[in-house]
């Protein structure tokens, strides 16, 4: 994993929460355009070389996105090439911009590396995008993804996709939901952000379960919510940049 490639991703999954303005001001050395459709929101960012699409993200202003978030009953993924369910929200969220996103990847694909990028509900719709997608060499940056499909869905998804980097930052409570109870399964290479910001590869239950307890417990102190705090896309732009 080129960590200064997710540092780039971070940035632009921080970015995509901006209007068209502000965006264009922090990427003026760059070809974009950006789409939103019925409350769900990404940018199409290209060169020469590179062909990036970003997610936008829940924003708590909008009822559209919260009504995706809250719809976490499975349905079926809906094409042939893919196996499993997958949160009705987010599918949902998903068809009502992939005209548009096939569009711009029909037109600018041919002769550049494909990524794909977003922080949490803009997380969500990336991994889904990748998967109905189906191209093999394409990349996939994810931080503070909520979980998106089955168990069935999670062993294709691996099974085909190779560059799939899902990052976490400590307690980040939105990682942790849907529940795994509910059959829910996060897909990728898992890089989690310890508390001091020291980065570890599939941490295990154990190590994951000692951090939480000091993360709570410092947050108690602050008079803060750790798990809350924790996933914000600053921190995982700053994270990534001291990797």
């Amino acid at each position: 994993m080129d960590k200064n490639r997710a540092y780039e991703m971070a940035r632009l999954a921080e970015m995509a929460y901006l209007d068209t303005f502000e965006f264009k001001k922090e990427h003026s050395d760059r070809r974009f355009c950006f789409h939103s459709v019925n409350g769900t929101q990404f940018y199409t960012v290209w060169t020469d070389t590179e062909l990036t699409f970003a997610f936008r993200g829940t924003e708590i202003t909008d009822f559209a996105d919260i009504k995706a978030d809250l719809k976490f009953k499975r349905v079926p993924v809906g094409t042939d090439h893919e196996v499993g369910t997958v949160h009705r929200g987010f599918k949902s969220a998903l068809d009502s911009v992939w005209d548009v996103f096939k569009e711009d990847y029909d037109r600018l694909q041919e002769g550049r590396t494909v990524t794909l990028t977003g922080h949490s509900l803009g997380a969500a719709l990336a991994t889904l995008a990748m998967s109905r997608l189906d191209n093999f060499d394409a990349s996939l940056f994810t931080f503070g993804s909520p979980r998106v499909g089955s168990r069935d869905f999670k062993t294709v998804f691996n099974f085909k996709f190779d560059k799939v980097y899902r990052f976490r930052n400590h307690n980040d409570a939105i990682t942790r939901h849907p529940l795994s109870f509910w059959n829910y399964r996060h897909v990728g290479l898992w890089f989690y952000f310890d508390g001091d910001g020291s980065l570890v590869t599939n941490p295990s239950f154990w190590h994951r379960l000692k951090q939480f307890g000091s993360g709570m417990l410092e947050g108690f102190m602050d008079k803060k919510i750790d798990s809350l705090s924790d996933h914000s896309v600053s921190n995982y732009v700053k994270l990534t940049r001291e990797m």
